[in-house]
């Protein structure tokens, strides 16, 4: 069994060396650690509440439209559509098929652990 979880490990390695997959955010040259995606963000996950708070603040604004009068809002919402629609830019869509496959490993080496300690 180990050597099953050892060689999952080593195909993951290979397909994450190989990968075009993560293209979403690109090293900054001057910081390291800091990525790009026409913003600066220090990882994905940073990433993913950048674009949780842009939707917030759009819902927000609509939720606020109800307010205004009719003139302004027609502005608005073609306002917090752009903004919308650069929080969809801002989504790493392929980088999620890796984390499907970190998942699929996961699973994979959860039974296999599992396996192993009901084998003993």
């Amino acid at each position: 069994m180990k050597t099953e979880n050892l060689q999952a490990l080593s195909a993951l390695a290979d397909k994450l060396a190989k990968s075009n997959e993560f293209n979403m955010l690109k090293p900054y040259h001057n910081r390291e650690g800091m990525y790009t995606a026409k913003l600066f963000f220090s990882s994905y996950s940073n990433l993913n509440l950048a674009v949780m708070d842009i939707i917030q603040v759009c819902m927000t604004a609509l939720y606020a439209m109800e307010e205004s009068g009719n003139d302004r809002k027609m502005a608005s919402a073609l306002t917090i559509a752009d903004v919308l629609k650069i929080a969809l830019e801002l989504m790493p869509m392929e980088e999620f098929q890796i984390l499907d496959s970190c998942y699929k490993l996961h699973l994979k080496l959860t039974e296999n652990d599992d396996l192993e300690e009901n084998q003993e």
